[in-house]
């Protein structure tokens, strides 16, 4: 009968600790401001991100952004995937990664779309269940851009799940 107990000891505490342990967080939905450069012919944009944590360093996100012309009509739309590395380091979570996409310009009646690639730096502060992020995307448009934009740095709240 010690034999036994012995033996079982070690996957009760364990899973007795893990169970102790917080909660990990699997993701976040934030939404968040954007400004674009180079900023003469864009306003201010917005867009969300759904961000996926796996394994506690790495993340998969996905991404829409809208910036809408300063002065003249059009927007350029993009939607993007995107693979980080992000190592918590307690509530900040920096994040460092690579990822494409696809793009669509319009101005007036003209109009281009096309892939992009980014590479992406920033942080996260989670506090509870709220998460603040800023971050620098470089943009890299392929094709015939009907404007350039070759990156944007963005601000944004959301919750963590």
């Amino acid at each position: 009968m010690g034999s036994r107990i012995r033996r079982a000891l070690p996957p009760v505490l364990l899973v007795s600790c893990l169970a102790a342990a917080s909660p990990a967080r699997a993701g976040d939905v934030t939404a968040f401001v954007t400004f674009p450069s180079p900023s003469d012919p864009w306003a201010r944009g917005y867009g969300a991100a759904l961000t996926s944590t796996w394994f506690g360093t790495a993340a998969l996100e996905a991404e829409a952004a809208r910036v809408p012309l300063d002065s003249a009509e059009g927007t350029m739309t993009s939607f993007t995937a995107n693979a980080l590395l992000a190592p918590p380091i307690g509530a900040l979570v920096p994040y460092v990664g690579f990822g494409i996409g696809i793009y669509r310009q319009s101005v007036s009646n003209l109009g281009e779309t096309s892939m992009l690639r980014t590479f992406v730096v920033g942080a996260k502060l989670r506090l509870g269940l709220l998460v603040v992020r800023g971050d620098y995307r470089k943009l890299s448009l392929r094709g015939n851009p009907l404007l350039p934009m070759d990156r944007r740095v963005s601000i944004g709240a959301g919750i963590t799940f």
